[in-house]
């Protein structure tokens, strides 16, 4: 899931992202969901730490950045969206936070985007700094004093963060010069509907609270941002690689084959969840 914002000046609301005292339990006490607004959070707050196999082993926790899959999947999210900017007379400088291991921004400067980006995991900034040959901050406080840029970006970062309003409102807004993207884990999608608690994009020991499209526009404009569109993509990479996680099937294997039968025919399973 992908939103886009228009910065709409100062807040004037300092609202929690959810001040409401009823919560029940989810997926086993796994997630906890407010009742009156449908939040959902992990139960047990997560303190995950990003090292470098997280970012070169493909398990549960990880994601080889490195791999054909992760290459390909990459590719065509980051040029797709890239497109849709360009198409808005947006290109100029992009400030990625949370940059990993710079795939999006590799994409952005071969098309001529002025590229910055922020990475608190050292391996991960190291390796994009030498990939793009400019410097990366550690902290959004690293960043020159007052610099804007005209695009700024968060791709799979906001779902980590433990004090979103904030985040959003006084570190992310004020480097915001024309539109701010927002990228997280769709939980109001089917593949997260039909997965439950084995969801891939679930991953509570490193996602504090579960966005929906609804949720996240609210919290955009508590921010000071004004939310200008939300889309969801079909990933058929992405949702194949589920479904096999699923059945405990390595990707890129194939089931067990029957005689006498045809294989079963039934609908693709579309994954509305991260673009």
């Amino acid at each position: 899931m992908t939103i886009t914002a228009l910065p709409s000046g100062s807040s004037s609301s300092w609202s929690p992202l959810c001040p409401h005292p009823g919560w029940e339990g989810v997926y086993g006490g796994l997630l906890s969901r407010c009742t009156s607004c449908g939040l959902h959070a992990t139960s047990a707050q997560p303190e995950f730490v990003y090292d470098e196999t997280y970012f070169t082993e493909d398990g549960t926790a990880g994601y080889n950045f490195e791999s054909e899959f992760a290459r390909a999947y990459d590719a065509a999210r980051f040029e797709s969206e890239l497109r849709r900017l360009e198409a808005r007379g947006l290109k100029g400088s992009v400030l990625d936070i949370g940059c990993a291991s710079g795939a999006f921004l590799v994409h952005a400067q071969a098309r001529g985007w002025e590229v910055a980006g922020v990475e608190v995991a050292d391996f991960a900034r190291e390796r994009t700094e030498s990939l793009l040959g400019v410097p990366l901050a550690r902290s959004l406080d690293g960043l020159p004093a007052g610099k804007c840029f005209d695009v700024v970006t968060l791709h799979h970062v906001l779902e980590h963060i433990h004090e979103p309003l904030p985040f959003l409102r006084d570190e992310v807004a004020p480097r915001v010069g024309r539109l701010l993207v927002v990228e997280v884990p769709n939980f109001s999608s089917l593949a997260s509907r039909v997965h439950g608690p084995r969801w891939r994009d679930l991953r509570p020991d490193q996602h504090v609270f579960h966005y929906t499209p609804a949720l996240l526009s609210r919290l955009l404009s508590l921010a000071g941002f004004r939310p200008v569109r939300v889309t969801t993509l079909w990933e058929p990479l992405w949702s194949l690689r589920t479904a096999l996680n699923s059945l405990r099937l390595p990707a890129g294997s194939r089931a067990p084959s029957q005689t006498r039968r045809p294989p079963a025919r039934g609908r693709p399973r579309r994954g509305l969840g991260p673009g």
